[in-house]
């Protein structure tokens, strides 16, 4: 059988015939793109401490792309630390100074939290109490600033200057103890089954009258309680003013009797600790419109105290 000759297939017309040089033209052209690239970068030098080093490189050297290590990190917070400059002292300071300042502030809150606990209907009381005590007040001034302007228009002061004085010595009659006295007031019975009230619990009594604005106290229909009065027990029990008292213990106060009330009942008052599981007694409160103290207190001259004179009146 004859052999018939390789034939080539036909090329296709617009298609370029694929070369065994093709690939090589290709490896030269990126050759000489890789030796531009070095010679613009320049000499190399790997020992060089400002070469870049590639990812996983020695530790204090940058890695590429700019982001420093974290040992040179580290470095800079050391060398910030142990060489501070001006700008830094002054944000320490500053700094220093906020931080004073919260503390202060975290304890003045802390500390005023008196009230933060307590139910809304306490708070209406001694919202109350606080009111009366303040008309009480206003009514005073306007007394006395009418009082003043009686003694400075001239017209009869002499009279007006004897009532007032006579005023005042009524005034201070009362709240020495000296006078018997009368007005609306709360009469406020302590009854002690096991006789837990003591000297303490009485006196704790008789300053949340005056902290509601008792004007007179009397105790057990015998007893004017006055600025030195004394709280004291013995063997046979409790003493007020060396005199003994006896149980069930009777207040009567002369006072405004809505805020009286209110200033015993509180949470946390003399009401709550007399009827707490401590002592176990009870407390009844009548208000009344009338109530008459008729005891007085026996004023003694002071052994060591005398009156001294005014100071000066500055210029």
């Amino acid at each position: 059988m004859p052999e018939r000759a390789a034939r080539r297939p036909p090329r296709r017309p617009g298609r370029p015939a694929t070369t065994a040089a093709a690939p090589s033209r290709r490896l030269s052209a990126l050759r000489r793109a890789q030796q531009r690239t070095s010679s613009s970068a320049g000499p190399v030098d790997p020992a060089s401490p400002a070469s870049p080093v590639r990812p996983g490189g020695s530790a204090g050297t940058e890695p590429a792309g700019g982001r420093p290590s974290r040992a040179a990190v580290w470095r800079r917070v050391r060398r910030s630390v142990s060489n501070p400059g001006r700008g830094q002292l002054i944000a320490a300071v500053l700094l220093f100074v906020l931080g004073m300042a919260g503390v202060v502030q975290i304890r003045v809150n802390g500390a005023d939290d008196t009230y933060s606990t307590a139910r809304r209907e306490d708070l209406v009381q001694l919202l109350d109490g606080l009111g009366s005590e303040s008309r009480r007040l206003e009514g005073e001034i306007g007394d006395l600033e009418r009082t003043r302007g009686e003694l400075q228009s001239g017209a009869d002061t002499e009279k007006v200057a004897r009532e007032e004085a006579e005023q005042r010595v009524a005034e201070l009659g009362i709240l020495a103890g000296t006078a018997p006295a009368q007005g609306p007031g709360i009469r406020l019975r302590i009854t002690d089954p096991a006789g837990k009230v003591d000297a303490d619990v009485l006196l704790d009594a008789v300053e949340e009258m005056r902290d509601a604005g008792a004007e007179v106290i009397e105790i057990d229909d015998s007893v004017r309680v006055v600025a030195s009065t004394w709280f004291g027990s013995d063997a046979a029990g409790l003493l007020v003013d060396g005199e003994q008292v006896d149980r069930p213990l009777t207040l009567e106060v002369i006072g405004d009797p809505h805020s009286l009330e209110e200033a015993a009942r509180f949470r946390g008052g003399i009401v709550s600790e007399i009827t707490g599981p401590t002592i176990g007694g009870s407390v009844q409160i009548e208000q009344e419109d009338r109530i008459v103290v008729q005891s007085l207190h026996t004023v003694t001259d002071p052994d060591y105290a005398r009156p001294s004179s005014p100071p000066a009146t500055p210029r």
